[in-house]
C-alpha cells in the first residue's frame, strides 16, 4: 500500500511540473526588439517596415504575438489592415503625414509571458528631403 502512495504522490508532483513548470527554471519574458526601414518604396516616403524578428526569448519560447502602438492616424499595409497586434514579425506601415512619431513592441510568448515595452522614433521625411538612411 505504501509503494501504490509513493508511485501516486510520484505522479501528482510529475503532474504539477508539467503543467506549473519546474520553480528551478521559471518561465522568463521573452526580449522585444525591432529595426526601422525606411523608404523601402521609392515612391512612397511615408512607408516604413518595422522588423521585430529580432525578438527573442531567453527560455526558448516561440514568440507568437507582436502588438505595436504607432498612434491614432497610422495605416498597417502588411499583413493586416484593421490590427495591430499580429502574428508575424514584419510589417509595412504608412505614416499620415511628414514628421517624427513614436513606435511601441510589446511581444508574448507561447507560454503567455510578455515582454518589456520597447519604443523608438521613427523619422518621416518629406518628399522634398529624399530617403532617410
Amino acid at each position: 500500500m505504501r509503494r501504490i502512495r509513493k508511485v501516486g504522490l510520484g505522479l501528482l508532483l510529475l503532474l504539477a511540473f508539467a503543467v506549473g513548470g519546474c520553480f528551478l527554471f521559471p518561465n522568463r519574458p521573452p526580449v522585444a526588439e525591432f529595426a526601422i526601414g525606411y523608404n523601402t518604396v521609392a515612391d512612397e516616403p511615408l512607408l516604413v517596415v518595422l522588423d521585430a524578428s529580432a525578438s527573442n526569448d531567453p527560455d526558448g519560447d516561440e514568440i507568437i504575438l507582436y502588438m505595436w502602438t504607432f498612434g491614432e492616424d497610422v495605416d498597417i499595409i502588411t499583413p493586416l489592415d484593421f490590427t495591430k497586434a499580429v502574428a508575424v514579425p514584419i510589417i509595412t506601415v504608412k505614416y499620415p503625414v511628414e514628421g517624427e512619431y513614436t513606435v511601441t513592441l510589446m511581444v508574448r510568448d507561447k507560454r503567455g509571458k510578455n515582454s518589456t515595452q520597447v519604443s523608438d522614433q521613427v523619422l518621416v521625411p518629406s518628399e522634398e528631403l529624399g530617403p532617410t538612411v
